[in-house]
């Protein structure tokens, strides 16, 4: 079952889409978009993860600035998009996604997967919260976790993306201890299947099957 669902936060009221396994749930996880905000896109992927068997959450990121923001992938929708995320800022972003891992504690142990922009502010949160994270092509503004202890880390990235040269994932290897990394031979936003310019599925299925592999060495609990 999906619905909106309204979450209490430091910076106000933030709407989430929640997907629920139909059992209980064998952990949590916050989906944290792209500057699409939680568009269809988010909501079926959202309904994939709880198919595995999580309950899952989709922040409204924008709620703050903008409410019901659902953007589809032209130009000005990337315009739009983009100069909401610059102005709500990484590290705002970062404690709302902090605010839904805390609303949906009851699931148990809950990781985060980040989507584009989102993948950085999922990272961000990761860090303080010490918690298990995905990152489906970035980007980054710094290296994750360099320097210092971080939690379990997963990145997607397609090799054809012009954000991720050879040379930034040699040094995100060589400077952040156990990150794991997964390359495709396509491009940005392979998992968008709204976006039939980028939309890759079979990369996407592979990338879905080896996020599963991670949450299941990390946050996953099986239940009688």
């Amino acid at each position: 079952m999906s619905h909106w669902n309204n979450m209490v936060t430091s910076h106000g009221w933030m709407n989430g889409w929640v997907a629920e396994p139909d059992d209980r749930p064998n952990g949590g996880v916050i989906l944290v978009p792209d500057v699409f905000g939680v568009n269809s896109d988010m909501q079926a992927i959202a309904e994939r993860f709880a198919i595995a068997g999580y309950l899952t959450v989709v922040p409204a990121l924008f709620d703050k600035l903008e409410r019901e923001v659902e953007l589809g992938y032209g130009l000005e929708s990337l315009r739009r998009g983009t100069a909401l995320a610059q102005a709500l800022g990484v590290e705002v972003a970062a404690e709302l996604v902090a605010c839904a891992v805390d609303a949906i504690g009851h699931a148990g142990a809950v990781a985060l997967v980040g989507y584009g922009w989102g993948g950085t502010a999922a990272l961000h949160a990761a860090q303080s919260l010490s918690t298990p994270c995905v990152s489906y092509f970035g980007p980054f503004d710094k290296i994750p976790g360099a320097g210092g202890n971080h939690p379990p880390m997963l990145l997607h990235y397609g090799v054809a993306d012009g954000a991720f040269p050879a040379e930034l994932v040699r040094e995100y290897r060589d400077k952040v201890a156990g990150l794991e990394i997964c390359s495709y031979q396509s491009g940005a936003a392979f998992d968008r299947p709204g976006d039939t310019d980028r939309h890759n599925a079979e990369d996407a299925r592979l990338a879905f099957l080896r996020t599963q592999d991670f949450l299941r060495a990390t946050i996953r609990q099986e239940n009688d």
